[in-house]
C-alpha cells in the first residue's frame, strides 16, 4: 500500500494466535489510569455434571456475519473421577435475550473430543448462530444432561448467565496472554493512527506480540477487523503482505494493519477483533477482541532501510541505515547497525560530531558511541559504510526503537534532529557452514563464508577450530587489516584463548581473489554449547572496528575419516604433501602399553620445502583421547623427497589398540604453521586416520632383522671362554643396511644384544645402529661379558636375543642358538669366518 510505512513486525499477530485462542486468560495490570475493572466469568462459578466432574464456563465472544452472528463460548471441563466421562451424555444450550434457545455445536478443532479422561482436564468451545443478536449481556448457557427417567429425558443440571458488567472486550492499555499452539502469549493493542495518503484516509493498528513460550510461533489464517461505535466493520490488511511470520521465543514484535475508511468516520472507542474460518463448517469465528488506544498522528521517522537525505554545508549527503540485527547477552540486547554514507555533492565534507541517541517507547534515550562517526570525511560521490554498536536494556521494547542523530548545541540554540531512523528489528542471522554471506564495511565488499567446524582435544580440553573463507567482491584490491576475534561459546566468553591462524602471508586482495583465515579457541571438554559467535575486529587503529560478524548453530564436528592403508592429502600453502600410515604396532609391557605409529610424508611442492610440524592424538572406541608424541625431520624435504614420521603414546593396560584412530593436524603457533621443531598452540585442517596395526612375530634365527628403515642379517657367531680369563667373548658377523633414504627426526630405537648362557643366565648390551653396529656388508662385531664359566663349562651353546627397545619398551625381533667354545690357556681362540651359511 504505503511501502515507507512498511515494517518487519507486520505480520507477527496472526502468527500468534494459533490453535487455541479461547484457553483461559488473564490480563494484565492496566497501565491507564481510565482502565475500569472487568467481570471475570470464573465468577460464575462451576456446575456439577456428576460426582468429582464439574464444568466451568471460561470465554465467551461474538461475530457479525450477514448469514446470522456467532457466538462462541468456551466450557473447562475437570473430571476427578477415576473413570472417563463421554461427552455425549451432557450438551449445552444458549438462550439470547431475545429468547431464542439454541443448543451448542463444538467447533471442528474440539469435534473429536469425544471423552474426558479420568484425573483431567479438557476446554472446548461451542458455536452458535444467534440470528441478528449482538448482546451478550443477559445470555444464559444452560447445562444438561440425558436423563430417561424424566419425562422430556433431558435433566438441567445448571446454568451461567451472563452479568451486565461483563465484556468480551479487552479493555484499553491492557494485555491478554493466551496459550496458542500450547504456548503462552501476551498480545496487546499498542496504538491506532490515522494516515492521509493521496486523498485518502488509512487507520493503522499496531499490536504489540509477545512470545513467552520456548518455541518459535510462525503460520496463522487469522482475520483482522476494525469495529467503530456506529457499528461499521471494516476488514484489516497486514501493512506487508508478503513478509513472512516468525516470533522467536521470549521475543517482542510489533505488527501493523492497515484499511481505507471514510474521512468523516468517528475514531472515538474503536475496537479491534480476531477471528477465524472455520473451513469445515463454512463459518467465521471469533477469537479475541481489543479495545483500541485513542487516535495518534504517526510517527513520521525514516521507514526501514529507506534512503535519507540530509545537509552538511550545503552539500547533500545520502544517509542509509543499511543493516540492524541484535543478540542478548546478559541483561543487554546487543545492536549492530551499519550506515551507508554517500556525499552527493561537488565538494568534500567532513561530517560534524553528531550526537547519537536510541529513543525507547517507553521514553528512554540511551546514549550510542559515535566514534565511528566522528571526522569521517567523504569525497564527492564518495561512500563509505560505517558500523554503530549499542546497548539497549532487554526490559525495553526492543521492537519500536530508533535511532536520533542530534548535531551538538551551540550557544544554546535549540538543534532538532538532523533524522531518526527507524531500527528494524532483526536477530542476529544464523550463518550456515558452505553457505557465503555478503558483508560490506569500511574495507570494502566481501563473500564471507564458514567453511568448516572441529571440535578437537587439546591437552587437558578441547579447542574449537573455525575456518572463514573471505572473497573479494569488490572492483579494487583491498588491503585487509590487523584482525583479532571476539569468540563466544554458548554464555562464554572465549576470547582469552582466541588466536586467529592464516596459512597465506598475502594479506591484499585483489578483485575476486579469496584467502582462509583459521579461528580457534579454546574450551573445556566438558562443556556443551549450541551456538558459536564470532566476530573478527580491527584493533590497527586506535578505535576497535569490526571487520564481520559470524553467528551459528551449525556445530557439527566434521573430521574426515582417512581408511587404514589409503593416504590423504595435505594442501597447506608451500607446505603441500601426501601422507599415508607406513605401519603401527605396539610395545607391550607389563604395567603399560605403547602404541607406535610411522607415516610416509612426500613432498608434493616443486621446490625443496619445510613440511608441516604434526600434532597428534590417538582416540580410543570410549571416546578417550591419549596426546601422542611425533618425531620427524627439521630439514627441508626434495620435491618428491620422503619423510618418515614417527608418532607414539604410552597407554594403560587394557586399552584395545585394534581399534585406536590417529586425530592429526598440522600445528600452528603465533598466527601460522608451527615452524619444525616448535611447539604448537593448536593444529587445523585435522582428519581422522583409521590405524591398521600389525603385529610382530619374533624370528627364530637372525640371518634377517627388520628394525625400519634398517635391516640386520647376521651371518654366523660364536661365543668362547678362555682358560683362567673372567669373560665371556662373542663375534658376530653382519651385515647391516638401510633399506630407504628417508628424511626423519632423531632414531630413537635401540638394538638389545641379549646373551643366554648354557645355564639360562641372560646378559644383555644396548647397541646403535650406525655407530656401535657400522653400516655394510661383512662386517664384525665383538663384545664380552664378564663371567665365570671358564670354571665350570667346557662348550655348548648360547643362544642370541635381539630386541627393539622404544621409550623403554621393548619387542623382541629374533633369536638364534650358535656355539660357545673353550679354550685352554694355551690356545689361541680365533674368530669364525664369515660365511653365508
Amino acid at each position: 500500500m504505503h511501502k515507507s510505512l512498511k515494517t518487519y513486525a507486520v505480520v507477527l499477530l496472526s502468527a500468534m494466535l494459533l490453535s487455541q485462542p479461547f484457553a483461559n486468560s488473564i490480563y494484565a495490570a492496566s497501565t491507564s489510569a481510565s482502565a475500569t475493572a472487568v467481570f471475570m466469568l470464573d465468577k460464575l462459578g462451576a456446575i456439577a455434571l456428576k460426582n468429582n466432574v464439574n464444568v466451568k464456563l471460561i470465554d465467551m465472544d461474538i461475530i457479525e456475519q450477514p448469514s446470522g452472528n456467532i457466538l462462541i463460548y468456551t466450557l473447562s471441563y475437570s473430571n476427578g473421577s477415576s473413570n472417563s466421562v463421554a461427552h455425549v451424555d451432557y450438551f449445552s444450550r444458549v438462550t439470547t435475550t431475545g429468547g431464542a434457545v439454541i443448543q451448542g455445536k463444538p467447533v471442528t478443532r474440539d469435534v473429536t473430543k469425544k471423552n474426558i479422561p479420568p484425573k483431567s482436564s479438557q476446554i472446548v468451545t461451542y458455536y452458535v448462530n444467534v440470528g441478528q443478536s449482538t448482546k451478550l449481556n443477559g445470555t444464559k448457557v444452560t447445562l444438561l444432561k440425558w436423563d430417561f427417567s424424566s419425562q422430556n429425558y433431558q435433566k438441567k443440571l445448571g446454568e451461567f448467565a451472563i452479568p451486565a458488567s461483563y465484556s468480551v472486550v479487552v479493555p484499553q492499555g491492557q494485555s491478554k496472554k493466551l496459550t496458542l499452539d500450547n504456548l503462552l502469549v501476551n498480545i496487546k493493542a499498542e496504538s491506532l493512527q490515522r494516515l492521509n495518503r493521496n486523498g485518502k484516509v488509512y487507520m493503522r493498528v499496531g499490536v504489540s506480540f509477545t512470545n513467552l513460550g520456548k518455541k518459535v510461533l510462525s503460520g496463522s489464517t487469522y482475520i483482522a477487523y476494525l469495529k467503530s461505535t456506529g457499528g461499521s466493520v471494516f476488514e484489516l490488511k497486514l501493512e506487508d503482505a508478503t513478509s513472512s511470520i516468525n516470533v522467536q521465543s521470549q521475543e517482542k514484535k510489533m505488527v501493523y494493519y492497515l484499511t481505507e475508511v471514510p474521512s468523516y468516520m468517528k475514531t472515538e472507542h474503536m475496537i479491534l477483533q480476531f477471528a477465524q474460518e472455520d473451513e469445515a463448517l463454512k463459518i467465521t469465528l471469533p477469537v479475541k477482541s481489543f479495545k483500541l488506544p485513542a487516535l495518534t498522528t504517526v510517527d513520521f521517522a525514516v521507514a526501514n532501510y529507506a534512503v535519507k537525505k540530509i545537509s552538511v554545508k550545503n552539500n547533500t549527503v545520502e544517509t542509509q541505515l543499511k543493516s540492524a540485527s541484535v543478540y542478548s547477552e546478559n541483561d543487554s540486547a546487543k545492536w549492530n547497525l551499519q550506515f551507508r554514507l554517500k556525499n552527493l555533492g561537488n565538494k568534500p565534507i567532513t561530517l560534524p560530531a553528531y550526537e547519537l541517541t536510541v529513543k525507547a517507547a517507553e521514553g528512554f534515550s540511551i546514549p550510542v558511541d559515535s566514534k565511528a562517526l566522528a571526522n569521517v570525511t567523504l569525497k564527492p560521490l564518495e561512500e563509505k559504510i560505517v558500523s554503530l554498536r549499542a546497548d539497549v536494556p532487554l526490559i525495553l521494547n526492543q521492537g519500536t526503537l530508533k535511532l536520533e542523530w542530534t548535531e551538538p548545541a551551540v550557544d544554546d540554540k535549540v538543534i532538532f534532529p538532523t533524522a531518526l531512523y527507524n531500527i528494524p528489528y532483526a536477530l542476529e542471522s544464523n550463518n550456515l557452514i558452505g553457505q557465503g554471506y555478503s558483508v560490506e564495511n569500511r574495507y570494502g565488499k566481501f563473500m564471507v563464508k564458514l567453511g568448516s567446524y572441529q571440535r578437537l582435544p587439546w591437552d587437558d580440553g578441547d579447542q574449537i577450530v573455525t575456518t572463514i573463507s573471505i572473497r573479494n567482491t569488490g572492483l579494487t584490491s583491498v588491503q585487509l587489516p590487523s584482525l583479532k576475534a571476539i569468540v563466544k561459546a554458548g554464555m562464554s566468553d572465549l576470547s582469552s584463548t582466541a588466536q586467529i591462524v592464516t596459512t597465506n602471508t598475502q594479506s591484499m586482495l585483489a578483485p575476486d581473489e579469496a584467502t582462509e583465515i583459521y579461528v580457534i579457541a579454546r574450551v573445556p571438554y566438558t562443556y556443551s554449547f549450541n551456538q558459536l559467535k564470532i566476530v573478527l575486529q580491527d584493533t590497527s587503529g586506535d578505535e576497535v572496528t569490526k571487520f564481520l560478524s559470524m553467528n551459528t548453530n551449525s556445530l557439527n564436528n566434521v573430521i574426515n575419516t582417512i581408511a587404514a592403508g589409503e593416504s590423504y592429502q595435505m594442501n597447506s600453502l608451500g607446505r603441500k604433501a601426501k601422507v599415508r600410515e607406513r605401519w603401527t604396532t605396539t610395545y607391550n609391557e607389563n604395567s603399560s602399553s605403547l602404541i607406535y605409529t610411522e607415516l610416509e610424508m612426500i613432498n608434493e611442492e616443486p621446490r625443496q620445502s619445510k613440511q608441516a610440524q604434526l600434532v597428534a592424538y590417538y582416540k580410543t572406541s570410549d571416546n578417550q583421547f591419549f596426546k601422542a608424541m611425533v618425531s620427524q625431520s627439521i630439514t627441508p624435504t626434495s620435491p618428491n623427497g620422503k619423510n618418515l614420521v614417527t608418532i607414539w603414546s604410552k597407554l594403560p593396560q587394557g586399552v584395545n589398540t585394534s581399534e585406536l584412530v590417529l586425530y592429526i593436524g598440522e600445528g600452528v603457533a603465533d598466527g601460522k604453521l608451527t615452524d619444525l621443531g616448535g611447539t604448537s598452540t593448536g593444529f587445523i585442517n585435522s582428519v581422522k586416520l583409521a590405524l591398521a596395526p600389525m603385529t610382530v612375530n619374533s624370528q627364530n634365527n637372525l640371518t634377517s632383522v627388520d628394525l625400519f628403515p634398517y635391516n640386520l642379517s647376521v651371518a654366523n657367531a660364536v661365543g668362547t671362554i678362555t682358560e683362567e680369563k673372567g669373560t665371556l667373548d662373542i663375534v658376530m658377523n653382519y651385515s647391516l643396511f638401510e633399506k630407504d633414504a628417508f628424511e626423519a627426526g632423531s632414531y630413537e630405537h635401540k638394538l638389545v644384544l641379549e646373551i643366554i648362557d648354557p645355564y639360562g643366565q641372560s646378559m644383555e648390551k644396548t647397541l646403535q645402529l650406525g655407530s656401535d653396529l657400522p653400516m655394510g656388508k661383512n662386517k664384525s662385531h665383538s663384545t664380552s661379558f664378564n663371567s665365570n664359566f671358564h670354571k665350570i663349562l667346557r662348550g655348548g651353546s648360547i643362544r642370541i636375543n635381539l630386541y627393539d627397545e622404544f621409550q623403554g619398551h621393548r619387542m623382541l625381533l629374533g633369536g638364534q642358538s650358535y656355539p660357545l667354545k673353550y679354550f685352554s690357556s694355551e690356545s689361541e681362540p680365533r674368530t669364525p669366518k664369515n660365511t653365508d651359511n
